[in-house]
């Protein structure tokens, strides 16, 4: 039973320190959702560095039961950690001041009635550690547990610094490489995750009585009130909406997913590297567009005006239309930030660190779609296979090395 606990408890806590750890913008969204949800809006500056902090103590948590390190560390943290957010999950889902919790970040989407159960699942797991947590002997000395320990929270750490600069390890948004904008919002209006349902309230000799819009009464029932009754689906799609407008309010999606030509699109969520240091290397990739006559524009999060004399500040003259804020960062977590399209495909994504050079850039306008989008997918998937299994197999070595050691001495 200590086995299996140590097993799921783990893995569980490994994982949820991961999903985090590639996405801190996206952990650092949700901290202030949930600031904000409970009156610390105050605390908004410290998002980021919460959600960094807390998928690395998730992380080294999971690893530290793995390997059976520190055990009364280990199932302290556990029990504390499955209290805590057993409790938080449980007000979460009655009073639902934040749609998601967040728990494993955009890789796996819970309702907050679905998060609890989740949570009361393993909470017995995480209580049966906490009361064997002095019933066995130490798999080695502190002075060598402690610098593992130490070891997988800066690898964790690295991950999540590494995402932030760049762009995450692994994109679980609807945006990622590969996915079809257009056919995604088809799927979602298709199959939506509410189902609004008009409920009129009538009433006859003191009798109160509900009707659909297509059984009504007859005139012997007075018609005293209406409602909407909102009902989940249980269906969660990764993109629900998604709206582009112009600087006079028109919408420009339709144009933007259809239009044929690979298009090179600036994503601006705020004012922050806008730079002349960042956007100079924009300028020989706009050039290169302009003279082709293909399509360049930017989507902002910003007065759209704001944003046009902000670029024209540094020599990037281009159309700019708005999109909101939560929008924007979805697409992508730099900011500002590259997407290449074509007909609502992400083809690729680039963050203002990371920015192609003119040569990489007409290679990749040059190429068949299909096989940019494959050579890339491919080649994240391969590094993130990797790294993850690169993980698990030091996890496994360093636990049957320790064994084997205690085993013999």
């Amino acid at each position: 039973m200590r086995k299996i606990s140590r097993v799921l408890l783990g893995l569980l806590f490994v994982f949820s320190g991961f999903v985090k750890a590639v996405d801190p913008v996206g952990s650092s969204l949700i901290f202030k959702e949930y600031f904000h949800a409970f009156g610390v809006g105050f605390l908004e500056p410290l998002s980021l560095i919460c959600g960094i902090t807390l998928s690395a103590i998730e992380f080294t948590l999971g690893v530290m039961v793995l390997l059976d390190f520190r055990k009364r560390i280990a199932a302290w943290g556990m029990f504390l950690f499955m209290s805590f957010f057993t409790i938080l999950t449980l007000i979460l889902a009655i009073f639902d001041p934040v749609q998601d919790c967040g728990c494993f970040g955009d890789a796996v989407k819970l309702t907050n009635w679905q998060t609890f159960f989740k949570n009361l699942f393993f909470w017995p797991f995480a209580l049966f550690l906490f009361l064997q947590r002095n019933r066995t002997a130490p798999v080695a000395r502190g002075a060598a547990e402690w610098p593992v320990c130490i070891f997988f929270a800066l690898v964790i750490t690295s991950v999540s610094v590494y995402s932030y600069r760049h762009l995450p390890l692994i994109d679980f948004r609807g945006y990622k490489i590969g996915n079809n904008i257009a056919a995604l919002l088809e799927e979602a209006r298709m199959n939506p995750e509410f189902v609004y349902t008009t409920e009129l309230i009538y009433t006859r000799d003191g009798e109160e009585k509900i009707f659909l819009p297509d059984s009504l009464p007859d005139s012997t029932w007075t018609f005293a009130d209406s409602r909407t009754r909102t009902t989940a689906t249980g269906v969660r799609h990764k993109i629900t909406d998604f709206s582009v407008l112009d600087n006079s309010g028109n919408s420009v999606t339709d144009s933007i997913l259809k239009d044929k030509e690979t298009a090179l699109v600036l994503l601006i969520a705020s004012e922050e590297n806008l730079q002349a240091k960042v956007l100079a290397s924009l300028e020989p990739l706009i050039a290169e567009r302009r003279e082709q006559g293909l399509p360049y524009y930017a989507i902002s999060a910003l007065q759209g005006v704001t944003t046009q004399e902000l670029l024209l500040e540094y020599g990037i003259d281009m159309p700019v239309y708005m999109a909101d804020l939560k929008t924007v960062l979805t697409m992508i977590r730099s900011t500002p930030g590259l997407m290449v399209m074509k007909e609502g495909v992400v083809l690729a994504k680039y963050g203002f660190r990371d920015y192609p050079d003119p040569g990489t850039w007409s290679e990749l306008v040059k190429e068949d779609p299909e096989l940019v989008v494959a050579s890339i997918s491919i080649r994240n998937r391969l590094r993130t296979q990797l790294f993850v299994a690169g993980l698990l197999l030091l996890i496994f070595l360093l636990r049957k090395g320790f064994w084997f050691t205690r085993s013999r001495f």
